[in-house]
């Protein structure tokens, strides 16, 4: 009687081990098992655009063209802006003509006043002709300063790495103020965006290490880690009305990825596991 106990004693304390056993393994199955997600690649696009209008003089890119920060991209016709440079330039020289003049006048009516050798009228005058003359030339000096600013942005360069997506214009166009010239596409920074479930949220954590793979380059994976988990929850697909899926919420993540070779494109599908 008392061995037959202690063989149920013994077989109950074996399955107690191998329950808390079973439990670990399980807790630690789920906590190291890769989430896989499904998501797009999201590139950010720039258009490009003059800040003052004329002709298009030339355009140096074409689509698919890689461009890099400081290339120059295109240019408008110069000419008008260089004419109005040089008319600034020769309003500041006339105006510092004019201040010399009155400030030669102003010189001497300051050393004429209250001496009775001059009237206190020609002072004044002196005065306020003299400060009337700096201010014009003031004026002057900036005007000349936005007419160099203008000559300047009739070259349009890039602001960042990346390639053209769309050449919108061709030289000889009349362009107004902002008309968009091409638009590129930045190669950095290059994002997922990917949903992952509410049940899994508590292992999408900010700076989680991830990879990611593309259908077209199956021999390829790239590293990224999560940058960012929306702090709202919505439903997914929001084009599916059924009761199952409306109740289903996720979290939108943006993952940051490594693209060395500027691979991946602006849409382009992708699997993400996030490392366990």
């Amino acid at each position: 009687m008392m061995k037959a106990k202690n063989i149920a004693i013994r077989i109950g304390i074996v399955c107690l081990v191998l329950i808390a056993i079973y439990w670990i393994y399980t807790v630690w199955e789920q906590k190291h098992t890769p989430i896989t997600l499904y998501g797009n690649v999201d590139i950010r696009d720039v258009d490009l655009s003059f800040r003052v209008s004329g002709r298009l003089l030339e355009l140096n890119v074409d689509e698919g063209d890689d461009v890099h920060r400081g290339d120059l991209i295109a240019r408008i016709d110069p000419d008008p802006y260089e004419r109005e440079v040089k008319a600034a330039e020769a309003t500041v020289n006339q105006q510092k003509a004019s201040l010399d003049y009155a400030q030669t006048v102003y010189l001497r009516e300051k050393r004429l006043h209250g001496t009775g050798a001059s009237s206190e009228d020609n002072y004044q005058n002196a005065l306020s002709s003299f400060n009337q003359t700096k201010a014009n030339l003031a004026k002057a000096i900036a005007e000349l300063s936005e007419s160099n600013l203008r000559l300047q942005d009739t070259n349009l360069y890039s602001p960042s790495d990346g390639y053209v997506l769309t050449r919108v214009v061709e030289p000889g166009t009349m362009l107004a103020v902002q008309s968009p010239v091409i638009t590129v596409s930045l190669v950095n920074p290059v994002w997922v965006r990917a949903y992952v479930a509410e049940t899994e949220l508590s292992k999408a954590k900010p700076g989680t290490a991830v990879k990611i793979s593309a259908d077209s380059l199956p021999d390829k994976s790239y590293d990224g880690k999560i940058g960012f988990v929306s702090s709202t929850a919505e439903f997914t697909p929001k084009t599916v009305e059924t009761t199952d899926l409306r109740t289903e919420l996720v979290y939108r993540l943006r993952i940051v990825v490594q693209d060395p070779h500027h691979e991946l494109r602006q849409g382009m599908p992708v699997t993400v596991k996030i490392l366990g």
